[in-house]
């Protein structure tokens, strides 16, 4: 596969639907760098002096290989689930709406990149697991009460909003504010 190739990784694909047409993918993306490492080289789109054309999202790369994918098979297909899975930690992003990870893998792994700071509590601690993003309940308010209905209705959408933070120091998650740029505490409850 040309993503293993290029990206110096190992690319495994699950069917989760194989009695339909319509086929949800989960595709794991086992990457040989560490998080830091690896956030860079995606973010800035330069891997051994390829330009992998990450900041330009018609011509990024992962969507290419996704067209081609999509182009070469006779069914249908999306991805449900990416897991990029670094040496230290892991990155789950999850559907929101039909296509949205390949249309918008690009901008998280750039917004993942300027928030490394920020989700790492200043460099001092790196969470195992990132879920983008978690969806928000409808009783639960951001330490700003003035969001109205509209704002929220489309945070709860968006992969810009909230992140799941796992860290080894405590048993909870912890819920990032990719806007705010900071981690809000409180609990967080996983649906499937």
């Amino acid at each position: 596969m040309k993503i293993e190739k290029d990206f110096f990784c190992k690319v495994s694909i699950v069917n989760q639907d194989s009695f339909t047409t319509t086929n949800d993918l989960v595709l794991d993306v086992s990457f040989n760098f560490n998080l830091s490492e690896g956030l860079s080289i995606l973010a800035l789109g330069k891997l051994d002096g390829q330009d992998l054309m990450l900041q330009n999202e018609k011509d990024s790369f992962f969507q290419k290989a996704f067209q081609k994918l999509r182009i070469a098979s006779n069914n249908l297909f999306d991805i449900k689930e990416l897991n990029l899975i670094f040496k230290d930690s892991t990155i789950v992003v999850y559907r929101i709406f039909e296509n949205s990870i390949a249309l918008e893998l690009n901008k998280i792994i750039i917004e993942l990149h300027k928030s490394y700071t920020y989700f790492t509590k200043g460099l001092t601690q790196l969470p195992y697991e990132i879920h983008v993003p978690i969806l928000e309940n409808s009783n639960f308010y951001t330490k700003s009460a003035l969001v109205n209905n509209n704002t929220k209705e489309e945070n709860q959408k968006s992969y810009y909003s909230f992140w799941g933070l796992y860290f080894d120091s405590k048993v909870d998650s912890d819920i990032y504010d990719a806007q705010g740029k900071e981690i809000i505490y409180g609990k967080l409850t996983m649906l499937e």
